[in-house]
């Protein structure tokens, strides 16, 4: 269950403390696994006589966290320098979770230290031009569909489509130019030929029949358009998630540790191309480009995780997480920067084709 940090800052008493505070205090947030929800702002007070000054929310994903931040070895001395500076109050507040959806909090915390760094690399695969129009199927909340529109322009005309309705009604937050559509990539709602790229990534792992859904996105390409469909490269490839999978399996056995390798299932070229051949499509080619994911800590990464019920979120529990951030502390450490900042390599594979041209 969330928890918050609420800080109620009444005066400031040393303002050099305080800037010193404030350039710190960042970092050592993020590397617990907490954000800033509230800070600052001007605020109208309801009912009672409370006469709040600056107010700071911090929200972690749990009591203990937010205790093992405040009590933290890298904010002991920035609380240090906090209460030197200021006449405040504090507390931290258990059993508010934000009525935040499932597809929220993938945007908040996947999309920036997995998803958000490939938009441009796939559109640049699809070779999306200048007034082209273009499908993101599966689009998610918007990454590359947001990418595409930047570079179809004006002229240009984009459609992300998603069987998911939470993640269309965070897409729809990000643009109204682009056209945000339900349906299913097996059942593409679309008429022949109405597109001049289709492009997709990191769904393609999770359709119901991908067969189906490449001749689907092939149907709808004008002849000549490209295509071009993004999956994880095999988790091997990906040595921070491999030991993740491997800690998840010896902590919890084989049915969670699968789940998680699930969105890697794809990572082979000749299984790709063995299922474009059986959509017929000819001329595909499948190439390995090089991604990163980051995280600010080894904790902000299984935070993220427990954050998200469409990962481990929706598998384990409160007891389990904080069994898994122990272990993880020690797996995960070969990952891990002087900093604490975690860095490791998630290559993804990307298949192109283009759609013979008409016939004359």
């Amino acid at each position: 269950m969330s928890a918050y940090c609420l800080f109620d800052v009444r005066a400031i008493t040393n303002p050099k403390k305080v800037e010193e505070y404030r350039s710190r205090v960042g970092d050592t947030v993020a590397q617990y696994g907490g954000r800033y929800r509230v800070l600052g702002g001007k605020f109208d007070v309801v009912e009672g006589d409370w006469q709040p000054g600056f107010l700071v929310m911090v929200e972690f994903p749990s009591r203990e966290q937010a205790h093992r931040w405040y009590d933290s070895a890298e904010y002991r001395p920035l609380k240090g320098l906090r209460l030197a500076g200021t006449q405040s109050n504090g507390l931290v507040i258990e059993g508010c979770d934000p009525a935040k959806s499932p597809a929220e909090v993938y945007d908040e915390l996947f999309v920036p230290a997995l998803f958000q760094q490939w938009g441009s690399v796939v559109a640049q695969a699809a070779g999306l031009e200048p007034g082209q129009r273009v499908l993101d199927v599966a689009c998610g909340t918007g990454v590359l569909a947001m990418a595409a529109a930047e570079r179809v322009g004006r002229g240009g005309k984009v459609v992300g489509l998603d069987v998911n309705e939470d993640m269309l009604k965070v897409a729809r937050r990000k643009s109204e130019r682009i056209e945000w559509k339900e349906g299913r990539a097996e059942s593409l709602p679309f008429p022949d030929a109405s597109f001049d790229a289709v492009a997709s990534q990191f769904g393609f792992m999770f359709f119901e029949d991908r067969v189906a859904a490449l001749r689907e996105m092939m149907r709808v390409l004008r002849p000549g358009g490209r295509l071009a469909v993004a999956v994880c490269d095999s988790l091997e490839r990906s040595p921070g998630y491999a030991a993740l999978a491997d800690l998840l399996q010896r902590l919890f056995g084989e049915r969670v540790a699968n789940a998680f390798r699930a969105p890697f299932a794809l990572g082979e070229r000749e299984r790709l191309l063995s299922l474009c051949a059986e959509a017929g499509i000819g001329g595909a080619s499948v190439t390995r480009h090089q991604g990163t994911v980051r995280f600010a800590s080894i904790e902000s990464l299984i935070s993220t995780e427990r954050a998200c019920v469409f990962t481990l979120g929706g598998m384990l529990d409160d007891a389990q997480f904080e069994r898994l951030l122990a272990e993880a502390a020690q797996a995960l450490r070969p990952f891990a920067g002087a900093d604490g900042k975690v860095a490791f390599e998630m290559p993804a594979l990307i298949i192109t084709a283009a759609k013979a041209a008409a016939v004359t």
